[in-house]
């Protein structure tokens, strides 16, 4: 039997080899997109599934309930609930505090950076991470200890045998030596220690004196729990409302406590490791989440294009089934069984789709690193992965194709067929079977296109929108950092003598900001009393003409005017004096005003501070297009006799390239501050990591899309050509009954397209759906207008016209004595 398979299956490559090489390359290209995506998938779904213990993993949240700005988590949490935690809940195992950190070494006034964490002793036996040189327990022990990758220690020294030698830290213009103590091994597959180049300890002095240590409503990293249990879990989080109330209880003025009721502001979250890529999209202060409805769809996709290309087989072989009826009735009545017939079938759709499976793995290693390279993820071909799902893909792709061809072609009667004079082409069922094929296919196809499109616009529009600020000819710079007076003073007026410098601001925000502060106000208006939670800006001279906001209301800070001069860090925590400040749009909005021009001259309030507003400006947008602009309040300082918290210069330019301003910019910097990295950079590629994920991922849309319209015209294109073959002696009859050529191709192009056209009815309120639901998580989106949906519409069409009108003007060309006499 395996004999007569395979002579049949060569017999119809040399009989028909465009058909089978159509069919072939159909299903080697659902087969190679298929294992391609599904790569992804897997890489995507197995984020911190290398660490040992995982399932006993978990991070601390904490979740915000604020007046006037939407309910938040971050992934921050206070250091200072560490110590009650362990105390409080004898689940804990272990703990470590994740500090994120950017280390740099200095070589002849060139930084080179280092991404890392400083972090605790217990770090390693938290993660379970080995380590390739030094021992983990006491690699961390000693105060100036330091561990690298084992491609961090390649990077700063070439080699990886570097235990003993001695590294000259810089973070943040603040210089130390350390020794490296151990390198860590790789951890196997994506995890959230992939990019950790270098880990410290926390320095004692930071311990002592950085408020994130000290009070309960900062933050500035994470806390990793090792339970002892995966059952643990729910355990703690039963009782982590009571640890809130008992611990992060406090009076209005206990600047260390929450408040009185921190439970109704505040909650505590225990978030499994396992979880955090999908988990981690609606978090702040996380790395970049994965929308897991993206990556499914991108898996969706994927089987997608293997479903459209064993319809595409099924579509040729019904097609082709006739071409085989007279060898199917000569058997039979040689003896052969409709069950000995159907076994053949079937070994020759496994055959070809075994054939087709070898040339999909070719691809697959072909388009795997093309996606790795588009999504920016490390996606590599797991052959022990391929090599496992491979033939299972094949025996079911295999039988799917093959099952209703087999059936078919089984099933002839010989008398029926050897009486005939033509070849049976299967009914009106077999048509309609066919037609309904094409028209599912390009359904999937368009829908896939339409997708595509708006993801395309939206990302484009992401890229693009208005910020409420001026992006060209701007370049920001990392913060100046000290708090130093006459040294804040001496750098603005060092850049402002650089030359095609047009003005300089300090600010203590910035496009995709370091950190953010946030005070409560509360407005006492006609309706009574409003509370309202406000992000803290504070600016200087020249941010106005650098930033360029638009002024919806009122007026900008005046230098002259002594009233504008915002309070100092003594006034701030004090809660008093009376200064003027600026607010957003959003501000106004959730206070409820009508209109900016009603909130001039109210005045807010926190304890025993007055802030009366004096300008309205519009809402800029330095976060996420997921996440919604908060409310905001701006402060000025003339830098007279206060100095900036950790300011941010920003540089407005013209008349000289981007690239050399950021060099003169640079060796400005430098005269100032030459212990610490300036980096200037425009607003584009600071925020540009807020969006690269969906930017990325909407690349894998668009070789899904192309791949299914390949896949759904190579199926047309077969159709068309069988079509055309058996409507050779219908044509002859029209034309000599007088039809044109001009009728007959629109009548062919009208039967070949009417599928294609029911296909776009029913793909584009599946796309509908679809994307709206998606767009839905944006707070900044485009509309869902027509738009894409026309284009995919008209493409799709246009395509299909073009796939099958090569067929469609032969048949319409030919001699009508010619089509007779071949019939």
């Amino acid at each position: 039997m395996l004999t007569t398979i395979l002579r049949g299956a060569l017999r119809q490559a040399r009989r028909h080899p465009v058909y089978v090489g159509l069919d072939l390359l159909g299903l080697a290209l659902g087969i190679g997109a298929f294992l391609s995506l599904a790569l992804l998938v897997r890489y995507e779904y197995g984020f911190n599934a290398g660490l040992p213990g995982v399932e006993r993993l978990v991070r601390v949240d904490e979740h915000w309930t604020l007046a006037g700005i939407a309910p938040m988590e971050e992934a921050d949490l206070s250091f200072l609930a560490l110590p009650f935690l362990r105390q409080d809940f004898p689940e804990i195992e272990d703990a470590a505090r994740l500090l994120p950190s950017a280390l740099r070494t200095e070589q002849g006034g060139t930084f080179t950076k280092f991404d890392g964490y400083e972090t605790d002793p217990s770090f390693f036996r938290v993660f379970g991470i080995a380590l390739s040189r030094g021992v983990a327990d006491d690699a961390l022990s000693r105060p100036d200890g330091l561990v690298l990758s084992e491609a961090a220690a390649m990077k700063a020294f070439g080699t990886r045998d570097i235990l003993g030698r001695r590294v000259e830290l810089n973070k943040a213009g603040v210089r130390s030596v350390h020794v490296v103590t151990g390198v860590m091994a790789p951890i196997h597959g994506p995890n959230l220690l992939a990019r950790a180049e270098m880990i410290v300890p926390i320095p004692g002095e930071e311990a002592r004196t950085r408020s994130c240590f000290l009070y309960w409503g900062s933050a500035c990293g994470a806390i990793v729990l090792r339970l002892r249990t995966p059952e643990d879990i729910s355990a703690m989080r039963a009782r982590l409302r009571d640890f809130v109330i008992r611990h992060a209880s406090g009076a209005d003025d206990d600047r260390v406590a929450i408040g009185p009721h921190p439970e109704k502001i505040y909650e505590m979250r225990l978030v499994p490791l396992r979880r955090l890529n999908f988990y981690d999209v609606g978090v702040v202060d996380s790395d970049d989440g994965v929308d897991r409805n993206v990556v499914n769809a991108i898996g969706l996709i994927g089987f997608l294009a293997l479903v459209l290309a064993c319809a595409n087989t099924v579509n040729l072989a019904t097609a082709r089934a006739g071409l085989r009826a007279r060898e199917v009735a000569v058997r039979k009545t040689l003896g052969a069984t409709r069950r000995v017939l159907f076994v053949q079938f079937m070994g020759e759709a496994l055959v070809v789709t075994a054939v087709a499976g070898i040339v999909g793995l070719v691809l697959c290693e072909i388009l795997t690193p093309e996606i790795a390279s588009l999504t920016g993820e490390g996606v590599t071909v797991s052959y022990g992965f391929v090599l496992a799902v491979l033939p299972v893909v094949v025996v079911v792709a295999g039988l799917a194709s093959g099952f209703h061809p087999a059936t078919i072609l089984s099933g002839y009667r010989p008398a029926a067929v050897l009486a005939a004079a033509r070849m049976p082409s299967g009914g009106r069922g077999a048509a309609r079977l066919r037609n309904a094929l094409v028209a599912g296919q390009f359904a999937i196809a368009i829908a896939i296109v339409i997708c595509t499109l708006v993801i395309d616009r939206q990302t484009a529009f992401m890229r693009d929108a208005d910020r409420g600020y001026s992006k060209s000819g701007l370049l920001i710079g990392q913060q100046v950092l000290g708090g130093d007076l006459e040294q804040e003073r001496r750098m603005l007026d060092t850049l402002r003598a650089v030359p095609g410098v047009s003005a300089v601001g300090f600010g203590e925000l910035e496009p995709a900001p370091h950190s953010m502060s946030r005070s409560d106000y509360k407005y006492a208006g006609p309706n009574g009393q409003v509370s309202i939670q406000m992000l803290f800006d504070r600016v200087g001279p020249g941010y106005f003409e650098v930033y360029r906001p638009r002024l919806l209301a009122g007026r900008w800070f005046d230098p002259e005017r002594g009233q504008d001069e915002g309070p100092d860090a003594d006034d701030l925590l004090k809660s008093r004096g009376s200064f003027n400040v600026v607010v957003n749009a959003r501000t106004t909005a959730t206070l409820g005003f009508a209109t900016p021009r009603q909130a001039i001259g109210q005045v807010l309030t926190a304890d025993g501070l007055r802030a009366r507003i004096i300008g309205v400006v519009d809402d800029m947008r330095f976060v996420s297009p997921r996440e919604e602009v908060a409310p905001e309040i701006i402060f000025f300082d003339t830098l007279a006799r206060v100095p900036f918290v950790d300011p941010v210069p920003a540089v407005r330019f013209q008349g000289v390239a981007r690239a050399e301003m950021a060099r003169r910019l640079d060796r400005a910097w430098a005269s100032v501050r030459p212990e610490l990295a300036s980096n200037f950079q425009p607003a584009d590629e600071r925020m540009a990591e807020l969006f690269v994920g969906d930017e990325r991922r909407g690349h894998i849309f668009t070789v899904g899309a192309v791949v299914a319209l390949l896949i759904a015209c190579m199926g047309l294109y077969s159709l068309a050509a069988f079509s055309a073959i058996r409507r050779v002696h219908e044509i002859g009859i029209r034309k000599t009954l007088g039809a044109s050529g001009r009728q007959i191709v629109s009548l062919l192009l009208r039967d070949f397209l009417r599928p294609v056209a029911l296909a776009c009815v029913l793909a584009c309120p599946v796309a509908w759906v679809v994307m709206r639901a998606w767009l839905s998580g944006f707070e900044q989106r485009v509309p869902l207008s027509l738009q894409p949906f026309l284009v995919a519409v008209a493409g799709a069409l246009l395509i299909a016209t073009l796939t099958v009108l090569g067929q469609t003007l032969r048949v319409a060309r030919a001699e009508p004595a010619r089509a007779l006499r071949a019939q």
